[in-house]
């Protein structure tokens, strides 16, 4: 809307009905449905409807009926992890999955963990007037990415009006006439508020039920362990997804691609995964996109690194849409100015960061960025802007 008035649009009499968008949400889901089952038949892939389990090596049960496998691909994705702090358990403490069947929002909620995806969900229930906490452990928000991406981002949030309390804890939840009262210790100090709703969004690995024991798979390990070819430590076995990956790393794109590994390997081709290109994405607003390591984890590595950063305020399009918060970063090695890492923030950085999983996935080096001609005027144009920089030499910084 600020933005509007600055261009000389003036908008009035926006309405927002959240039961409205869901039912768009669950049409859009069964189409999507549809059309992967329409995939699998016109693919001649039989389809066995059931619940299934691992029955021994180069065999599956189905309901009770054994077939007999060669290659097999687990795929059984996350399951909520119920949180461990007291009194989680009150009908009040729930996950993610009560807003996707709610037709009313509650008024006052507490978000409290870890997980990335809080942030989108906080971000998303303030646009609909809920009053939003968000509360993690963690020392900030996205505290395993660059300073000024997570810095940049917890300030946009706040602004919008979003309540952030880190090295938080939960003492003690109590349900009284007026809602859940909620005692937080918040950097050693402790407070207390009253919400409608506590939403944690711990997952873990879908691992019961799937019979690994017959197999001599571990199921009580956090996920299991696969290699650059989706492979489990058992021969013809394959796990891809949220099954296959830490919590940290349950994106959907790393699910797909990683199922495209598995099967092309199961069929007899040689396929590798590459982790380096994976995006952590958040759909906020500013959105948030980074491919690769930061500093701080490429010279862990032993890295000698330079890096460069472009805020998008200096860019010309960026001046036009006021992209006040946006920026680019590029993270590289300096001898040979191999690109290692790219971190973007603001409007369009989801569609930007396909830019910088090809130039890691591609070797790509400094100096190539800097001669790669950007669209103008185009945000993407920042790109090249802070590669330059990465060496000393940028055109339109101060």
């Amino acid at each position: 809307l600020t933005l509007g008035k600055e261009m000389g649009l003036g908008i009035s009499g926006i309405s927002k009905d959240y039961a409205t968008l869901i039912k768009r949400q669950d049409e859009l889901i069964d189409f999507m449905r549809q059309g992967v089952k329409g995939t699998l038949i016109k693919n001649k892939v039989d389809i066995i409807e059931g619940r299934g389990k691992l029955a021994g090596k180069g065999k599956v049960e189905v309901n009770g009926k054994a077939i007999a496998y060669r290659n097999i691909i687990l795929a059984t994705g996350a399951r909520w992890l119920k949180p461990d702090f007291p009194g989680a358990d009150l009908k009040e403490v729930t996950n993610t999955d009560y807003l996707l069947n709610e037709k009313k929002l509650p008024r006052r909620i507490l978000l409290f963990g870890g997980s990335p995806w809080l942030i989108e969900i906080a971000q998303f229930l303030h646009r609909f007037d809920s009053e939003v906490i968000l509360a993690t452990e963690d020392k900030s928000i996205l505290s395993d990415e660059s300073k000024a991406i997570r810095s940049r981002l917890t300030k946009a949030l706040k602004d919008q009006g979003i309540s952030i309390l880190t090295r938080s804890d939960i003492l003690s939840l109590k349900k009284k006439k007026d809602g859940v009262h909620c005692t937080l210790k918040v950097k050693d100090k402790e407070e207390t508020v009253v919400v409608d709703r506590v939403i944690s969004l711990r997952r873990g690995a879908a691992l019961t039920g799937l019979g690994l024991e017959t197999v001599s798979l571990d199921g009580k390990d956090d996920f299991i362990p696969v290699n650059e070819r989706m492979e489990t430590p058992v021969g013809g076995i394959y796990a891809m997804g949220d099954l296959a990956a830490p919590e940290t790393r349950h994106y959907s794109h790393l699910a797909s691609q990683g199922g495209i590994v598995a099967a092309e390997n199961a069929m007899g081709m040689e396929s590798t995964f590459d982790h380096r290109t994976i995006t952590r994405v958040l759909f906020t607003q500013p959105q948030v996109a980074c491919i690769g390591l930061t500093s701080k984890e490429a010279k862990q590595a032993g890295y000698d690194v330079v890096e460069g950063a472009a805020p998008l305020s200096m860019n010309p399009f960026g001046m036009i849409i006021s992209q006040n918060e946006g920026l680019v970063e590029v993270v590289a090695e300096k001898k040979y100015g191999e690109v290692l890492g790219m971190h973007f923030i603001g409007q369009g950085a989801c569609e930007m960061a396909g830019q910088a999983v090809l130039a890691i996935q591609m070797e790509a080096t400094l100096e190539e960025l800097t001669k790669a001609t950007f669209p103008h005027p185009t945000l993407s144009e920042s790109v090249a802007e802070a590669a330059r920089e990465c060496l000393g030499r940028p055109i339109y910084l101060p």
